[in-house]
């Protein structure tokens, strides 16, 4: 009987871990991405992922993953930041063996294979804009998930202060100020001020007011678009 008592012991204690219920060597959780574009669809960084399931990654000729945990890796479904890290959906972790589920009213997520398991959790996306620094810096939690370079508005013609992404966003917009001036993957924070695409985005204030973002380097401009949500806090700072 005592040995059974034991036994059951171990395995509620096993369960407890595996169920993220101890703070027995419990590991800090891991900031999830989320697209506006595909809502509900929730990526983790591929190698983080890999590395906590204790899980192979294996590549083609040119880098690409093809499967993951012995298990073919759908294409086209891995998505990457600009700077070349590569996310995969908690779906496909499913597919690959993973068990995933939501552990608490908070949205955090566990995910795990065996008594390999992490913590995902799903924050609140936040962007910065320095017109000093030319820059633009976005956060998903704690996770810089976009770095790049713009180029705002001459004669401090991008207004400083605390707005919000959109509610007006298109792929494709035109100016209606400025002779129909194309302007991909426009996302509004200001009245006529948008973040949005552009040909030319030197590294000093070049624009009519709006922040321009490279469509060159992995397009972030693009990324920006379909990562920010409406209603995403963007600061813009002049120091």
């Amino acid at each position: 009987m005592a040995l059974l008592t034991r036994f059951t012991l171990l395995i509620c204690l096993a369960c407890q871990v595996w169920l993220g219920q101890t703070t027995l060597h419990a590991e800090a959780p891991l900031e999830a991405v989320t697209f506006a574009l595909v809502p509900g669809v929730i990526y983790v960084p591929l190698n983080e992922a890999a590395d906590q399931l204790h899980w192979k990654v294996q590549r083609d000729e040119i880098g690409r993953c093809i499967r993951l945990h012995d298990v073919a890796v759908p294409a086209g479904s891995l998505r990457q930041l600009i700077d070349g890290t590569e996310l995969i959906r908690t779906s496909d972790l499913e597919l690959a063996g993973a068990r995933v589920f939501i552990r608490d009213e908070d949205g955090r997520i566990v995910v795990g294979w065996g008594f390999h398991r992490f913590t995902l959790i799903v924050s609140p996306k936040q962007v910065e804009v320095s017109l000093a620094k030319q820059q633009l810096r976005a956060w998903q939690g704690s996770r810089l998930v976009l770095q790049t370079h713009i180029s705002s508005g001459r004669n401090n013609r991008t207004p400083a202060g605390n707005f919000t992404a959109g509610p007006f966003r298109q792929r494709m917009h035109y100016s209606k100020l400025f002779n129909n001036a194309p302007m991909p993957w426009s996302v509004q924070i200001y009245g006529n001020v948008f973040i949005h695409g552009f040909t030319s985005v030197p590294n000093y204030p070049a624009s009519h007011g709006c922040i321009r973002v490279p469509l060159d380097g992995g397009n972030p401009a693009k990324f920006f678009y379909e990562w920010v949500d409406n209603g995403s806090p963007v600061r813009v700072v002049r120091n």
